[in-house]
């Protein structure tokens, strides 16, 4: 082994290609030292170490990812220091499929991919959330070639991007590499897989980011989960950690879960894509750190974030001074070499042709000839030709078709001669898959296939920079104590400052929170969290936005890192614990109603698991799926007309009995005679648990009091109240566009169907009106109704989002009767 290590003078600078992409290569400080190490390599498995000074890398200057769009972006970074690793190979040989590792990077199949999330051993349930936390901490939500994207080594290695219905594809492709069955869901405008285990379907949103728990706070939601009951999302951060906090884009997620029916179907990816390459002696890769001004890309779509693209290179600068040049081409045809320089034979034209090939994509390039009267052309299947000049721009453009190998052909006329060629080849590389340097130790290996000898040379270029220092990490827990309890699930996380070394203000804290002391992935999306997106921004604490987001008596494990005012993230924390203790939401919760004495009783039972409850806090709402509230609160309500914005609070009464009426004439509980209800268990410290599932009403339900009383000639007037459901706020495609409603709210209809001919009712309202003309006692039976309309969608176009009506028809939700007497005096 031979290393060289060079400090690199500054005014070198502009010499080297890769020091002048963007952003990071524009990006200069007087302090900054470039610096390089030369590794020579002669073993098919060689493992070396880098050392990187400075205090600032591309790591610790770089949030985690995001969804990138709706209010959040897809990363937020402040200065990479590796500029370029370029591995080329100085042999006699072909060096077959090599590779560098920095052991984050190893992605070159899908097997790969999968081992590096996936632990011997781990359960079905494991695997399916390391790979789907994996899968958002490598892609961010963006369009481009759908022919390419829905391929997870080209996501991982080349794009780092793709939209709901390849994301879907490229997680369920992983699941089914690691052993798991799959299936998607039927999503309006989007698309999502599941996993099977665990004895049950589960979903997970690879593309928003987003997974969801039942109440018991471990159990992941599967499809029909969310579409019964939308506030096991709304109580959900979703899009992504670089979104805020709002609950406008919760409500907007779940309307798009509307479709019941049991899972069906399967979803897979291409599994045969690999990184494999093979580099004749004079060709090089060089993984590069920026891109291009313009960006060079491909995809349909110009780049919303290309600070998330880098344009590496694939160089073949074939030695005609040595007779082995020959074995790196395709074909020859009249060629002779003197002196280092080809020429046709006498009398004839010669040619020759080289095959470039890469995995990864090719976006552009260029031609470097010494000689004259060469002429090029390029041919994508060795048949047609098309005539090329020293740009080879044309030939790549964004919107084409994904190149990944091409032929060269060269054209020696009788005075023609090459005395030098370069085939220098811009790629599209994801920045995240690079291998990449820290602070600190670096350790790489590099591995090839190559059947012989090889000489391998790798150069590594960065920058150190210097100019602020990470902040420490925060020393110690506030609240809750390491290793202690905390009264209920309703918390404010607290810790002890970080300090920054260099006196900068801390701007923001990671914070993770986990079932695992591994802290391998977070318990849900809610405790992975950046501070400033929370209405804690600027503060040492992360206040939890729901109670009953945490099992009672369950062990967790917490940490928290530091963001200084110069975009340097700090180390993360010590992993602290602490267990919430307190009463576990109620179960079996059941609504009867009684019809000879028109009474609804709500019933449940205490959780087992948790403190035991001293009373019970009842909330009811018309809202299926509502979340419960003990304040008025705004909504989103779409495009309603009838349903107002601000909803009201939802409680009705606390009790300390496993049971209570709410449906009733009798009942004059404020928000009794609703159609949806939850309860809330609260220990004797005032202690809440978590909203428990719901219970509803069959409906409709008469349950107003009748006017019994009229006199002849004086109006009679009675108001029907029947218990009917508004539904949830829902998507459907309207006109070609999505659009949110209350699309399945219920309207009953009310009939006489016994009565006086002076006896009217509203079919719409329910009011009974009329004026007596004689007196005596009239028998009175009343009926409301309710339909819905059924709408049969085609559930396979849905599973991609597709909203395809089939056929709508009708179906009786209920009837309810009231029988009574009027008795009209005189």
């Amino acid at each position: 082994m031979h290393v060289l290590f060079m400090i690199l003078p500054f005014l070198i600078l502009p010499q080297l290609p890769h020091y002048r992409l963007a952003p990071w290569g524009l990006n200069h400080h007087p302090t900054d030292v470039l610096k390089r190490h030369v590794e020579q390599i002669a073993d098919g498995r060689h493992a070396y170490t880098v050392r990187q000074g400075g205090s600032m890398d591309g790591t610790n200057c770089r949030s985690p990812v995001g969804v990138g769009m709706m209010d959040g972006p897809a990363i937020e970074q402040t200065w990479e220091s590796n500029r370029a690793v370029r591995l080329e190979n100085v042999g006699e040989t072909d060096v077959v499929n090599p590779w560098l590792s920095n052991g984050r990077n190893s992605f070159r199949t899908l097997g790969e991919i999968v081992s590096s999330a996936v632990d011997p051993g781990m359960t079905d349930r494991e695997k399916a959330f390391a790979l789907w936390f994996q899968e958002i901490r490598h892609r961010y939500h963006w369009a481009g070639d759908n022919a390419e994207l829905g391929d997870p080594v080209k996501v991982f290695n080349v794009y780092e991007h793709n939209t709901c219905g390849n994301d879907s594809i490229c997680l369920a492709g992983l699941w089914h590499q690691a052993g798991l069955k799959v299936t998607p869901a039927r999503v309006v405008g989007h698309c999502v897989s599941q996993a099977f285990f665990d004895g049950r379907w589960n979903l997970f949103d690879g593309d928003m980011h987003s997974m969801y728990l039942l109440r018991d706070n471990r159990t992941v939601a599967c499809e029909q989960d969310l579409v019964r009951d939308h506030d096991l999302i709304k109580r959900s951060h979703t899009q992504g950690i670089l979104n805020p906090d709002k609950r406008a884009n919760d409500e907007w997620e779940a309307s798009i879960y509307v479709f019941q029916g049991k899972p069906e179907g399967d979803r897979n990816c291409d599994s045969g894509t690999s990184m494999n390459m093979v580099l004749r002696p004079g060709e090089a890769i060089a993984w590069q750190w920026g891109h291009a001004e313009p960006v060079k890309y491909h995809g349909e779509d110009k780049p919303k974030y290309p600070d998330m693209i880098c344009n590496g290179l694939w160089e073949y600068r074939p030695d005609f001074s040595r007779d082995r040049w020959r074995k790196g081409a395709a074909a020859i045809e009249d060629i002779q070499a003197c002196r280092g320089e080809l020429t046709a034979a006498e009398g004839k034209k010669g040619t020759v042709v080289w095959i470039v090939r890469s995995p990864y994509v090719l976006v552009g390039g260029r031609l470097d000839v010494e000689g004259s009267g060469a002429k090029f052309s390029i041919s994508w299947d060795g048949k047609t030709w098309k005539e090329a000049g020293l740009d080879l721009g044309r030939f790549f453009p964004p919107d084409g078709p994904a190149r990944y190998e091409y032929r060269l052909r060269c054209e020696l006329g009788a005075s023609a001669r090459l005395k030098g060629l370069g085939i220098v080849n811009d790629l599209q590389m994801a920045p995240l898959a690079l291998p990449s340097m820290s602070v600190g130790e670096n350790k790489f290996v590099y591995t090839d296939q190559s059947p012989g000898g090889r000489k391998v040379r790798i150069t590594h270029n960065w920058v150190e920079r210097s100019v602020s220092r990470p902040p420490e990490a925060p020393p110690s827990p506030a609240f809750p104590r390491d290793g202690g309890e905390a009264e209920g699930t309703d918390l404010v996380f607290r810790w002890r400052p970080a300090k920054d070394p260099d006196g900068d203000r801390i701007a923001d804290y990671h914070f993770e929170l986990s079932d695992r002391p591994d802290m391998k992935w977070p318990l849900s999306t809610n405790f992975y969290k950046l501070i400033s997106n929370t209405p804690d921004r600027g503060k040492d604490q992360y206040t939890l936005p729901h109670g009953g987001l945490l099992a009672s008596d369950q062990k967790y494990y917490w940490r928290v890192r530091a963001k200084n005012e110069k975009g340097v993230w700090g180390p993360w924390s010590s992993t602290w614990s602490f267990t919430p203790r307190g009463p576990s939401s109620p179960v079996d919760v059941t609504l009867a109603f009684d019809p000879d004495r028109s009474v609804g009783t709500l019933r449940w039972k205490p959780n087992p698991a948790g403190r035991k409850p001293a009373k019970y806090r009842i909330y009811g709402s018309d809202e299926k799926g509502f979340s419960v509230s003990d304040e008025e609160f705004k909504v989103v309500v779409g495009a309603s007309k009838e349903v107002p914005s601000t909803r009201q609070a939802s409680f009705v009464t606390e009790v300390s009995a496993t049971e209570i009426a709410v449906i009733g004439a009798e009942v004059k509980l404020t928000n009794a005679n609703r159609a949806f209800y939850r309860i809330v268990a609260v220990d004797e410290q005032g202690k809440r648990s978590g909203p428990s599932d719901y219970a509803e009403a069959t409906r409709p339900i008469l349950y107003s009091r009748p006017v019994t009383d009229a006199k002849v000639g004086s109006e009679y007037r009675y108001a029907l109240s029947a218990i009917r459901s508004l539904g949830d706020v829902r998507t459907r495609v309207v006109d070609g566009k999505e659009t949110m409603d209350y699309w399945d709210l219920e309207a009953p209809r009310f009939a006489l169907k016994q009565g006086p001919p002076w006896l009217k009712i509203d079919a719409a309202t329910g009011v009974l009106s009329g004026v007596p003309d004689c007196p005596g006692k009239v028998a009175i039976v009343v009926t409301a109704t309710i339909d819905r309309e059924v709408r049969n969608l085609d559930d396979g176009k849905l599973s991609w989002g597709v909203e395809k009506i089939v056929s709508t028809s009708t179906q009786r939700v209920g009837v309810a009767t009231q029988q009574f007497t009027i008795n009209v005096a005189p």
